[in-house]
């Protein structure tokens, strides 16, 4: 399942039909893709809807440019979602990208309720005062 492509399904103002369908699909996608192939009756049976209902709302979906429906021979159709191009986060910006990570990506400092746990970076505690001193925690 794909929480990205779970998360966009919902935010879709859709009628409950179509709806129902097009998350069902959303939770047949795996890791990042957005393809799946789950059977209609599948769908049927995990919206709670007749196969005819899920045929039409596929439709719908199809129409409204949400999804691609690619027919198969003797196999369940291929559904590619059309989800937004994905987030990057970029380090140091604090704003979403849609390019590869920045290369300078420095480990986040874990943080404790100890406020003498050391910046391994620059060698100061929380607080920002230095933690050693000649051998020794000055805190």
């Amino acid at each position: 399942m794909s929480i990205l492509a779970r998360d966009w399904a919902y935010s879709q103002a859709l009628a409950a039909p179509a709806k129902f369908v097009l998350v069902a699909l959303a939770e047949h996608v795996s890791g990042e893709g957005r393809e799946c192939w789950p059977s209609v009756s599948r769908l049927a049976r995990m919206t709670g809807c007749a196969e005819r209902t899920v045929q039409r709302a596929l439709r719908t979906l199809e129409a409204a440019g949400l999804i691609r429906v690619e027919q198969r021979a003797g196999r369940p159709a291929l559904y590619s979602l059309n989800l937004p191009p994905t987030p990057v986060r970029e380090s140091g910006v604090g704003g979403w990208g849609l390019g590869p990570p920045s290369e300078s990506r420095t480990p986040p400092v874990r943080e404790s309720g100890n406020p003498r746990q050391n910046d391994t970076r620059t060698g100061k505690n929380r607080k920002g005062t230095e933690t050693r001193a000649e051998g020794r925690d000055v805190g």
